[in-house]
């Protein structure tokens, strides 16, 4: 048993552990698994966008780093251009310094991509994201049209408010629900279409209020009936805003009553983690899918890799890196893809080969710091790095968060591992202190004071500022102040639905709660006894079952 260096807790290095990190010639890790994870999150921001200059052309753009940030920002045009040569900031090795120290100067005065969007058409305020049209405030996102305020969702048209949702249409604050059309407030449902309300309901449609349901339509709280009786229900019910939280809180009444799956693990061979689904030999993995031989991985598609977070496609032999895509054999970098392999401690490189200590490069061999060297020069000074990394407590593991570009309430972090300021400053992480400007409107008003129906509602709405009633996770009232825009309303009045009273970034944290912790536990299954392995920690109140009960029970 190992104690780890961040948080004192103790964790194991299994046999099969060892067996990877000599493979991929690594030394094993210091800190436990959740720390590691913790760490490399630091590194990545997805939903907090702000106004700023471009540090190059000196236009107003969109950038995920604050106008307060050290670093140089580049427009994306200009970062992808060639009126730049990340190869200029090349400089000799140091060994009198410590790598990290050397690292952190490379990367501030190399400029930074101000958001990370490909292809994209008329949806200047996304991150992340690839091939969206007429979108807004999406992240993590693609092949999408006409999507806002949505995050891990793509391949749909027309819809608002999802959360790992793919294949949708017309859908609205659905979370975990695919290959759906016309359906709201949903939660672990598939193949649903005019649904209200549901949760683990596959192929079902029409229904109100239901939970583990398949194949069945015209069901209220899991009551069959007519569909005379289904459309009275709909009508009567109103879709007022007060009737809506009416609605949730029979929902949840239900739930409790009915069993749980243990783990949402599909069409998987040898699996431990949630979310789990075509995959083979994957432990402690969260998120994964088409991927064999992993560990510690969150939102992954690749094989054979430990410890990735947001890593995927065409991806194989990766180790405690993030953001890595089409590539191999990667050790220790944030954000390398397009065919990148054998790279160590590399920053937003593409297309790179044998790189080591590098940032900003794309389609370059053999460098390190940014400076290029011949084969044979590489393969004699890298090792000797490595040698001096290792006297210096530094080769092994990920960069400090020390290094991060991010304020941790800024990164993936704060939403899985969340901190107040002065918890995260004592663990030596950073702080990001800016101050937004105020929302600009005509009026102010309480969420509380809105109207319950959305045809009560002045199409003046649009020059309000209304204030999010939402609770922070200190219990503190949320308080900011949020508009809405013209696509939104219209979504709103097409499909009878009130005005919501929590700011775009409530709404997202109030969809992930749905979803557990990345955390397994030790539980029995409510049925048959039988020890499991599932996310539902053993101080909740569902019924939790383990698959071969859950699915006798649902079918």
């Amino acid at each position: 048993m190992l104690v780890c260096k961040q948080c004192n807790t103790g964790f194991e290095i299994a046999h099969e552990d060892r067996e990877f990190y000599e493979k991929m010639k690594v030394p094993e890790p210091t800190w436990c698994p959740l720390c590691r994870m913790q760490r490399r999150m630091t590194f990545r921001n997805e939903r907090n966008l702000y106004r700023r200059k471009c540090d190059f052309s000196g236009k107003d753009i969109i950038s995920i780093y604050p106008p307060n940030s050290p670093f140089k920002i580049y427009d994306q045009q200009v970062w992808w251009s060639d009126v730049w040569d990340a190869m200029d900031f090349g400089r000799d090795y140091d060994f009198s310094r410590p790598f990290f120290e050397q690292f952190k100067e490379l990367m501030r005065d190399i400029p930074r991509i101000s958001l990370q969007n490909r292809n994209n058409e008329n949806s200047e305020y996304c991150n992340d994201s690839s091939d969206m049209r007429n979108c807004y405030l999406c992240f993590n996102s693609g092949e999408a049209e006409g999507y806002y305020y949505s995050s891990a969702a793509g391949l749909g048209r027309d819809c608002m408010d999802l959360f790992w949702s793919m294949g949708v249409e017309l859908c609205y604050e659905c979370t975990k629900t695919h290959e759906s059309y016309h359906s709201f407030w949903c939660f672990n449902c598939k193949s649903v279409s005019d649904c209200y309300f549901c949760e683990d309901c596959m192929s079902c449609k029409n229904c109100f209020g239901c939970v583990n349901l398949r194949q069945k339509e015209y069901c209220i709280y899991n009551e069959q009936k007519t569909k005379e009786e289904f459309e009275a229900f709909l009508r009567s019910f109103g879709f007022t805003y007060s009737s809506i939280q009416q609605a949730k809180g029979k929902l949840a009444d239900l739930r409790l009553s009915l069993p749980c799956k243990n783990l949402q693990i599909h069409n998987s061979e040898n699996c431990v983690g949630d979310y789990i689904s075509d995959s083979k030999n994957c432990t402690e993995c969260f998120d994964v899918m088409n991927s064999e031989n992993l560990k510690y991985v969150w939102d992954g598609i690749l094989n054979n890799s430990y410890d990735c977070f947001n890593v995927g496609m065409d991806t194989n032999f990766v180790y405690d890196s993030l953001a890595i895509y089409r590539s191999s054999n990667i050790k220790f970098c944030h954000k390398c893809a397009l065919g990148c392999s054998d790279l160590e401690y590399c920053d937003y490189c593409f297309g790179c080969d044998h790189c080591f200590g590098c940032v900003g490069l794309n389609k370059k061999k053999y460098c390190i710091l940014n400076k290029q060297y011949k084969k044979e020069e590489y393969e004699i000074l890298v090792p000797k790095i490595i040698e001096h990394m290792k006297r210096a407590g530094e080769y092994g593991e990920f960069f400090p968060a020390s290094l991060s570009p991010f304020g941790y309430n800024d990164s993936m972090a704060q939403e899985y591992f969340p901190l107040t300021r002065e918890r995260a400053l004592e663990t030596s992480f950073l702080w990001n202190d800016f101050v937004r400007p105020k929302t600009q409107a005509t009026k102010n008003i309480s969420a509380s004071r809105l109207p319950d129906r959305i045809v009560e509602t002045p199409e003046d709405i649009l020059n309000w500022a209304i204030e999010c009633e939402g609770l922070l996770a200190d219990g503190r009232k949320c308080g900011n102040f949020f508009k809405l825009i013209p696509q939104e309303l219209k979504f709103y009045r097409t499909h009878n639905l009130p005005v919501p009273h929590l700011c775009p970034d409530c709404r997202h944290y109030a969809r992930k709660s749905k979803i557990n912790p990345r955390v397994l536990f030790d539980r029995k299954c409510a049925k048959c006894r039988t020890a499991i392995k599932t996310s539902y920690s053993p101080d909740r109140l569902e019924i939790v079952y383990c698959e071969q009960c859950y699915l006798k029970e649902v079918y």
